[in-house]
């Protein structure tokens, strides 16, 4: 479970990587991160799916505070592209 958090929250950090050169490099015109998207691979026996995906929820409302609490989903999926083990996008708020 530790493993697959970490891989959600490196999810997280590259996510604020892309927000941050969405907005030149300036993280304060982050408004809100409106939703978060996760997808986890996973047998028929795994149901921890929503834990996994906290890893990179829980990045946001570090980085953020209260602006990067979101609605989220959390699907556990057969395979993902490259046999990666999480897979993560957002829908971000920018001024």
């Amino acid at each position: 479970m530790e493993t697959a958090k970490g891989a959600a929250r490196l999810c997280g950090i590259n996510l604020i990587a892309q927000m941050r050169a969405a907005c030149d490099g300036d993280l304060d015109r982050v408004v809100r991160v409106v939703k978060l998207g996760g997808f986890v691979q996973a047998g028929p026996a795994f149901f921890e799916i929503p834990q996994v995906v906290n890893g990179a929820s829980d990045v946001m409302v570090a980085a953020f505070g209260d602006a990067g609490k979101h609605a989220r989903s959390a699907v556990g999926v057969y395979r993902l592209p490259m046999n990666f083990a999480v897979e993560v996008d957002a829908v971000v708020e920018i001024r």
